[in-house]
């Protein structure tokens, strides 16, 4: 069992002659899970609503970071689209002479007008005008552009009709009025309606100031706490073949003994959910930029059974646990991941990427696998009994 590393993000000129369509077949990767489906510069990522977002990039020949992002949802014929900057308020801002720089969308050397700078979604949005042509030059080998008076950006176009057939057949476009790149192909499918979102209620949990947990129920944790949960079995602690999960739960693991931990050895730490839960937290692992806590969720009355959470977590707080690890040390992808107090159980809440990385410090944008409607309970947490 490997360690978990959570990880977990125009005119465009015709190059020659229209060349066929890059099928989607030739690509890799699972558009539900982590960067989802890849193809050269582009990737798609739906989530658990079928919702999909294709992202793609500029060249990674070390040129400016750009981006575009084509937002697709199912059983809708509209697409919304955005481009971003890795500097985009300082490119689009006032210019000396008082007037705002205004990017252009050009397609194939031609001229599709300006996008709009007040943008969302993180990026500037492009009309409904400019999207379409993007979608209907994404079967030919073409130039992807965004001009300023000063600079000009290019995305790539290389795996674009790849990701756009896989989201036709992910969300039942193929062959139909919908479809995006496969509308003559004769296998029809049926567009697919979207997925409710998950609801959680989210259940009060104690406040910062009440999640202490008292002398006497403390040293009784921190007693028994390692041979409720086994820090000796072999998903957590690996095996001469094997690296675990949680290593370095057990100071008798070789990753443990060998680990240079340049300050004070690693420990247990508890925290109050509320009157009748606790949580339980120990470092896992650590890597050369990223590291994972373990959580387990104690049930008070009977405690000798922590369920598990994640062995990849950064930190809790009011009622979430979550996860944030970058891919790399520029820090420019990243995976994350939040779970939610219901009452009961901490649920799964989210999980995202931000895109390939392509030198956007902190990712290009928000890409889900999986989403939900979280409902925040407005009572004071420290009106809790404890």
């Amino acid at each position: 069992m490997s360690k978990i590393r959570t990880v977990l993000l125009a005119t465009v000129g015709l190059v020659a002659t229209a060349a066929m369509p890059v099928w989607a077949s030739d690509a890799y990767g699972d558009p539900f899970e982590g960067w989802g489906f890849v193809k050269d510069d582009w990737q798609l990522v739906c989530d658990n609503t079928l919702t999909c977002r294709a992202a793609g990039y500029g060249s990674d020949d070390g040129s400016e970071p750009v981006s575009m992002l084509l937002v697709l949802e199912p059983n809708k014929a509209s697409v919304t689209a955005y481009v971003d900057f890795i500097n985009l308020e300082e490119e689009f801002s006032e210019a000396p002479n008082s007037e705002i720089t205004e990017p252009t969308l050009w397609l194939n050397n031609q001229n599709y007008g300006p996008i709009n700078i007040e943008g969302g979604n993180g990026g500037l949005r492009l009309n409904a005008v400019q999207t379409k042509q993007v979608i209907g030059h994404a079967k030919m080998n073409s130039k992807i552009e965004i001009k300023s008076a000063q600079k000009v950006w290019q995305i790539s176009d290389k795996g674009l009709s790849a990701v756009l057939l896989k989201a036709d057949e992910i969300q039942g476009r193929v062959g139909t009025s919908l479809a995006l790149v496969s509308r003559n192909d004769p296998n029809k499918q049926t567009p697919k309606s979207a997925m409710a979102q998950p609801v959680i209620q989210k259940a009060l949990v104690y406040s910062e100031t009440h999640q202490q947990l008292d002398t006497k129920k403390l040293s009784y944790f921190q007693k028994n706490i390692e041979s409720w949960i086994d820090v000796k079995a072999k998903p957590y602690s690996g095996s001469n073949d094997d690296m675990g999960d949680c290593e370095l739960i057990n100071p008798k693991s070789k990753y443990y003994i060998n680990f240079d931990f340049q300050e004070n050895a690693p420990q247990w730490y508890f925290i109050a959910v509320d009157s009748q839960h606790t949580l339980a937290s120990h470092l896992c692992w650590r890597g050369a930029y990223n590291e994972g806590y373990g959580y387990w969720l104690i049930d008070n009355d009977k405690p000798a059974n922590p369920q598990l959470i994640t062995v990849g977590a950064s930190d809790y707080s009011d009622g979430t646990i979550w996860a944030a690890h970058k891919s790399r040390g520029l820090g420019d992808c990243w995976g994350q991941k939040t779970w939610v107090w219901d009452g009961r159980h901490f649920v799964l809440a989210e999980q995202s990427t931000t895109g390939m990385c392509r030198g956007f410090a902190g990712g290009a944008w928000n890409l889900p696998t999986y989403v939900s409607q979280v409902i925040e309970s407005h009572a004071q947490s420290n009106t809790l009994a404890r």
